[in-house]
């Protein structure tokens, strides 16, 4: 009896032990597809801005986007996001993506806020 019991909980303890390799190997991937999204709306939110900004009609509300040092650091917070997410704990896994997904929609937001702006002028 003890011999059934001790493979029950071996076998128990090795699915959660895959289960949880392959959860993690999927929210790696989500946080890769993350950056790669993410670093796609940035570009194109510095280069809708850089165009709009040409027209002298259009007043931006972000004056940092005139600086030099605003691209790279602006580019380098999402490996600092990505790193974050990569940080959170198993059991908030959820909640991390749909941070990560809010964001992605916080931006696509961006990108249209410019465009109109852009397409208006």
């Amino acid at each position: 009896m003890t011999v059934l019991k001790n493979d029950w909980i071996n076998a128990v303890k090795w699915n959660n032990f895959n289960t949880g390799h392959i959860d993690r190997n999927r929210y790696i991937k989500f946080i890769i597809l993350f950056g790669v999204i993410f670093s796609l709306l940035q570009i194109s939110d510095l280069m809708l801005t850089h165009l709009a900004l040409k027209n002298p009609d259009i007043k931006e509300l972000n004056p940092l986007y005139g600086k030099d040092w605003f691209v790279p650091v602006k580019l380098t917070m999402v490996f600092l996001i990505m790193f974050t997410m990569s940080r959170i704990p198993e059991n908030s896994h959820r909640l991390a993506k749909n941070t990560m997904a809010g964001l992605i929609c916080m931006y696509v937001f961006i990108n249209l806020n410019n465009l109109y702006f852009l397409l208006v002028s």
